[in-house]
């Protein structure tokens, strides 16, 4: 008997190990997959419809959430958003109605014809395809980076202080055309940057996403750029993982002295508890989500096939870095990066760090539940931070 049990034990802990190293695996090439492989974020910038087109009608659309999917966050709620299908791109404002035959929003046609009834579309926290959508005349110009040459845009302003906007782990400069209106009123310069992985910008050697620890050589040049082209101060302008380039390049950069304020959109602070977070909620059999044991497994296994810094990615161990004002936005129901992690932020450097937190506002979508919010407290802080007033 007692050998016998000594065997079933033995066959669970085989079993339980074949699990983790199997699963580990597995998951380890769904995070290479959605979050560091250069190639497939950026054929995640493809339109990939979460919604159906009921009908268009003037001023109006009827939206309706695919069968069998989650409707976006957006959909139902008032605010600004974009809309892509094929073809086409528009944003959709307040919403006019709900009920079982759609949603009902004020609607405005941006590029192309109106979408027929029936056909697949995208909400786009991004809003705009392009800054002339927005109003904004970008110039575009070229940051020549430590790998080859950088395509940006840049918008001129009369003031003294330039606002370099880094982009997130989407790999589109489009992440922050929405706050390009607001910052040109305001007469900040703005230079929207790409970097290393970017469509039109070099491929990294290792063709993956490093969350700062290598793209923040192509922020500096563009920093120096910006110096170089009249800037005396910058102020650093990230969301998602544009958070963390900004963070790895305050703790490398020997231009950290000019620059004079952070503004921060739902940042990626700490890589490993963002795939903590969602891993929590990623199923693996009915009802029953990953365990942590399997995403410690999956994570180890990554820094082996992928190698993945963990400590590195980990900028909440150096707050000290965050050694100038920094206005942090954050959504309090984000689901890609956990408000948890700009919450220790401002606990660890209430000094000079202020959190915002936006009820029903999912990852960077703080504009767009409510841009005239979102602005004025960008506005005001930059207002009240930078050493020029706007002439």
């Amino acid at each position: 008997m007692r050998r016998r049990l000594g065997w079933i034990l033995l066959a669970v802990v085989a079993a339980v190990l074949v699990f983790h190293l199997a699963g580990g695996w597995y998951f380890s090439g769904v995070l290479h997959e959605r979050a560091l492989s250069g190639s497939a974020r950026r054929a995640s910038l493809d339109l990939d419809p979460d919604l159906t087109v009921v009908g268009v009608e003037g001023d109006t659309i009827v939206l309706r959430a695919d069968d069998g999917t989650d409707a976006p966050s957006g959909l139902a709620r008032d605010g600004v958003w974009g809309l892509r299908w094929e073809d086409g791109a528009g944003l959709v404002r307040e919403v006019l109605r709900a009920n079982d035959d759609g949603v009902a929003r004020d609607f405005e046609l941006l590029v192309g014809d109106p979408p027929a009834a029936g056909q697949a579309a995208e909400l786009d926290p991004r809003v705009y395809p392009d800054p002339q959508a927005a109003g904004v005349d970008a110039e575009d110009v070229t940051v020549q980076g430590p790998l080859g040459q950088d395509p940006a845009w840049y918008v001129e302003g009369d003031r003294e202080t330039w606002i370099v906007v880094v982009h997130g782990n989407s790999m589109s400069r489009l992440d922050n055309v929405r706050w390009l209106p607001s910052l040109r009123r305001a007469g900040f310069p703005t230079l929207t940057i790409t970097y290393r992985n970017d469509a039109g910008a070099p491929p990294d050697p290792s063709g993956l996403l490093r969350y700062g620890l290598t793209e923040w050589a192509d922020l500096e040049a563009a920093v120096r750029y910006a110096l170089d082209a009249g800037a005396d101060r910058v102020v650093l302008f990230g969301d998602s993982m544009g958070g963390g380039v900004i963070s790895a390049f305050l703790q490398r950069s020997e231009l950290t002295p000019y620059v004079e304020a952070l503004v921060l959109d739902a940042p990626m602070l700490d890589f490993g508890a963002t795939v903590d977070d969602n891993a929590a909620r990623e199923p693996l059999v009915g009802p029953i989500d990953v365990p942590p044991t399997l995403t410690t497994t999956a994570k180890w296994l990554a820094s082996m096939r992928y190698d993945v810094d963990w400590d590195g990615l980990d900028y909440l161990t150096d707050t000290a870095i965050f050694d100038v004002p920094t206005l942090v936005l954050h959504g309090v129901d984000d689901r890609t990066i956990p408000i948890s992690t700009s919450r220790a932020l401002a606990a660890a450097e209430p000094g000079t760090v202020t959190l915002v937190e936006c009820p029903g506002a999912d990852h960077i979508e703080c504009w767009n539940v409510d841009p005239v919010a979102a602005e004025g407290r960008v506005v005001a802080f930059l207002d009240a931070v930078t050493r020029d007033a706007a002439t």
